[in-house]
């Protein structure tokens, strides 16, 4: 008989787990008693002392040059937002991939995201749309639960259309166009790199791994050191790591230091394994697909597992392509717990988080007859799901981990001078955090992307914020940058924790087997019945910038 392992790990799993259940039940709660303890308190008491430390150290300066690291969805739309006023002189964007692959990662949705780019430019927004699908519907089905009828049972449909404009008017722009929108992940980077290249004259340093972050007080800056030996002058007013799940930048917040040579950085350390496993199918667009008008994500819940299928935007004028994503339960595993311990079996092992989106390399024939497998022994009631699948030529494989919100040092971290010690003097330069690097998600609600953009605008907002304090002739004290980025912390902790531990939720419940999937399938037809599923999803997508 296999037992679940109860280890110190274990007790890791646990913490974790509550600390996202104490979200999903009083996320205001939640959020007073950090925002109470921690939060706040460095924002008034030790945000006050630091800027009376730096007072005393070093004359305020405004933020001129910053340096992002990592070219995701966040380092490039933050790239964008601050070269948008001609404030900041210098934007230097450094990323560990050799290029941006347009072929990399799936299909995702923008909501939040896409109002998040009208704030930063409306002509960027619309060469985004234009290259978008406009996300029209979401449905749910399931199995029959009883009858000799393969037909699938429809539990709850959502019109995102007129659910926006009846709840969320911050997604309704002055000519009326509603902003819910589908894309490939790829095609939404490339437009946002080709943009900053045309518009702003930037382009990204590919290549550069961070291995190291310094300030130098005779030169009061920030300088970097990458893993090929290379390093900046130190010039950097900020830095922001953008890096994604396992970012360098975020050791550093954490502990004051980085992995000596920036390879296999642990900075998800705080994550879990959920045991919940997807396989992302993506069929590039056919000629007859071409002129489709709109999107809609159809959910096919089974025994154990459920199945997405939708269309995406490839990019002006392309080919619409389509997605079909399985979610199932690792079979080694209950919940996050493993059955055996990982050096007792290979199967025990964890599976990879797949951070680089990389490709899995199988003959696609193997894939296609695995994912077969997982729809037949769930019983999804669908040929939608298996005809995209079949046709499929990229498949991405990655294991759905959960990242504890909660965090000892937040986001930000100030540099301290060489050898002054624990209480030495500050600087008033400053490491924050932005993205997947400060708060991934599950998958779960579609929300990743669309965080990420809205982060870059707030943070965006609270640099120009303090440097507008440059521009008055004015004796009058000045705010610390400090409190503005712990503002910019505040602002944005509540709404991706609570949508982390949303996601985490629905991850398990739609992917429950024996009793608790015919349980989902009541609870989703209620809830969507007495309007909480479309509640969620709209809560989730507006913009809280």
């Amino acid at each position: 008989m296999m037992t679940t392992i109860i280890t110190s790990a274990t007790m890791g799993r646990v913490a974790v787990l509550l600390s996202l259940l104490a979200l999903i039940i009083d996320p205001s709660c939640a959020f007073s008693r950090v925002k109470g303890s921690a939060t706040t308190k460095r924002t008034t008491f030790a945000s006050s002392l630091s800027a009376s430390i730096s007072a005393d150290n070093t004359e305020l300066q405004p933020v001129r040059k910053v340096a992002i690291i990592g070219s995701g969805i966040c380092g490039l739309s933050l790239a964008h937002a601050l070269l948008r006023s001609g404030d900041i002189e210098v934007v230097d964007i450094f990323d560990s991939r050799t290029e941006l692959d347009e072929k990399i990662g799936s299909g995702i949705q923008l909501t939040g995201g896409m109002a998040a780019l009208r704030e930063i430019s409306p002509q960027l927004q619309r060469n985004v749309a234009d290259a978008s699908l406009p996300l029209e519907r979401v449905i749910s089905r399931c199995r029959p639960w009883f009858g000799n009828s393969n037909e699938p049972w429809k539990l709850l449909e959502l019109d995102i259309q007129k659910s926006i404009r009846s709840s969320v008017e911050e997604l309704i722009t002055e000519d009326g166009e509603v902003l819910a929108y589908t894309i490939l992940r790829g095609t939404l980077q490339r437009i946002l790199h080709e943009e900053l290249m045309k518009e702003h004259d930037t382009q990204v340093q590919f290549g550069k791994r961070l291995s190291g972050l310094d300030y130098s007080d005779s030169d009061s800056g920030i300088s970097l050191q990458f893993t090929d030996g290379g390093s900046t002058d130190p010039k950097y007013d900020l830095v922001v790591g953008a890096d994604g799940i396992k970012s360098v930048v975020k050791d550093f917040v954490n502990t004051g230091k980085t992995d000596a040579d920036g390879a296999d950085n642990n900075g998800s350390s705080s994550a879990i394994y959920s045991g919940i496993r997807i396989t992302f199918a993506i069929q590039e667009g056919d000629e007859i697909d071409k002129d489709t008008t709109g999107a809609q994500f159809t959910q096919f819940f089974g025994n154990g597992a459920y199945a997405l299928t939708s269309m995406y935007g490839a990019g002006k004028g392309e080919p619409v392509a389509k997605g079909a994503f399985l979610i199932y339960m690792d079979d080694n595993y209950i919940g996050p717990f493993p059955k055996r311990k990982p050096e007792e079996s290979s199967d025990a092992k964890p599976a990879d988080e797949n951070i680089d989106w990389t490709q899995d390399n199988r003959v696609p024939k193997d894939h296609v007859e695995e994912c077969l497998e997982v729809l037949q022994a769930a019983s999804i009631p669908s040929n939608d799901v298996a005809r995209i699948v079949e046709k499929s030529n990229r498949f991405f494989d990655l294991g759905v981990y959960f990242h504890n919100p909660y965090s000892l040092n937040g986001w930000v971290r100030e540099f301290s001078k060489p050898n002054s010690g624990w209480f030495g003097s500050k600087t008033s330069k400053y490491a924050v955090l932005a993205g997947d690097a400060a708060h991934a998600m599950p998958p779960f609600l579609g929300q990743g992307g669309n965080q990420a953009i809205q982060d870059a605008v707030c943070l965006s907002s609270k640099i120009f914020q303090y440097n507008s304090q440059f521009q008055q002739s004015t004796d009058e004290d000045k705010v610390d940058l400090k409190v503005l980025l712990k503002e910019y912390e505040n602002r944005r902790w509540l709404p991706t924790a609570s949508i982390t531990a949303k996601s985490a939720f629905l991850g398990y419940l739609e992917a429950g087997s024996s009793f608790f999937s015919n349980f989902r399938d009541a609870f989703f037809f209620v809830m969507g019945k007495v309007g909480v599923a479309e509640k969620v999803f709209m809560d989730s997508a507006k913009p809280k910038m």
